[in-house]
């Protein structure tokens, strides 16, 4: 009986705990769904999972950049580069819609190129009636020039210009510079000197430093052997720079400040250059003077008196 009721208690236990169970399994569980409002991505494929999402490689895909290129922001070299812009354009729409390659033409405007832009001479070198008289460009040529006196040297600086103008005149020629150029840019250096030196060791009628000399290979203490190096100095930077006004700016601040463009605007540089061209003006003839004098009345100069004078300077080009 003992054993009976034991076993009624196991039963009513096992029931009782199913009962349990059932309940808690029938427990409602709660959902979370999220919805993304973007656009719609790729179709899923079975095999999607096997296969590791595509990065793409910015080293391997595209092209590279061209290389940086320095170019003169010139009005002619813009006005070519748009003109060219839209050239291209308009080839690539006509291809587009004939479809022919056109193979021919595009090789013909590759192998076209604009012409190199001369190295820029600077505003304030461009300016004044001395740099209108000097050719833009230099040619070769002395020019021969009979001795003559220039009107605004000393008396002393003249007697000297005088008796080396026929050595300095035969150099000139011999070197290909304008007699009258070469005349001018001397009595800037040196005023005919011989023995000019000047503070930073330039030697002689065309003012040599020592450096230079030895590149040369002349002697600037002989007087012609410096004629020569001047000479064949100065027309070294005629042919480098191809301008007037660029060559002499050279020879006095030196190349190095003058190619590529950088000479910088040095107030003796300035001065140099302007010196040199105005005189050669003066040397070659175009340069006048004219003094002109306000009519004299007794009202306004007493007698014996000298009136103010108003000098205006002339120059034929």
């Amino acid at each position: 009986m003992r054993a009976l009721g034991i076993g009624f208690g196991i039963v009513a236990l096992v029931v009782s705990g199913g009962a349990a169970a059932q309940g808690k399994e029938a427990k409602p569980a709660r959902r979370v769904q999220l919805i993304t409002m973007t656009a719609p991505g790729p179709e899923s494929r079975p095999d999607a999972a096997a296969e590791p999402p595509s990065v793409p490689n910015p080293v391997s895909t595209g092209a590279r950049p061209p290389d940086f290129r320095v170019h003169d922001l010139s009005r002619r070299w813009v006005e070519f580069q748009m003109a060219n812009s839209f050239t291209n354009s308009g080839v690539a729409l006509e291809q587009a819609a004939s479809g022919s390659a056109g193979s021919e033409g595009s090789a013909a405007s590759a192998e076209w190129l604009p012409p190199a832009p001369a190295i820029p001479v600077p505003a304030w070198m461009r300016g004044g009636a001395s740099f209108d008289f000097a050719a833009n460009r230099f040619e070769p040529g002395c020019g021969v020039l009979p001795y003559r006196p220039t009107g605004f040297l000393r008396a002393d600086a003249e007697s000297r210009r005088a008796s080396y103008y026929q050595l300095m005149s035969g150099i000139a020629c011999e070197y290909g510079i304008p007699v009258g150029l070469f005349d001018a840019m001397i009595i800037r250096e040196s005023r005919y000197r011989t023995d000019a030196l000047s503070p930073k060791n330039a030697f002689g009628l065309t003012q040599l430093m020592p450096g230079t000399a030895a590149s040369l290979g002349v002697n600037r203490y002989s007087v012609e052997d410096n004629l020569r190096g001047g000479a064949r100095y100065l027309r070294q930077q005629l042919d480098r720079f191809g301008h007037y006004h660029l060559a002499l700016a050279a020879y006095n601040a030196g190349p190095g400040r003058v190619r590529g463009g950088l000479v910088p605007r040095i107030a003796e540089t300035q001065a140099y250059v302007d010196n040199v061209l105005m005189n050669w003006a003066r040397l070659s003839g175009v340069y006048r003077q004219a003094t002109v004098l306000p009519r004299q009345t007794a009202s306004v100069f007493p007698p014996r008196s000298v009136p103010p004078a108003r000098v205006a300077s002339v120059s034929l080009f």
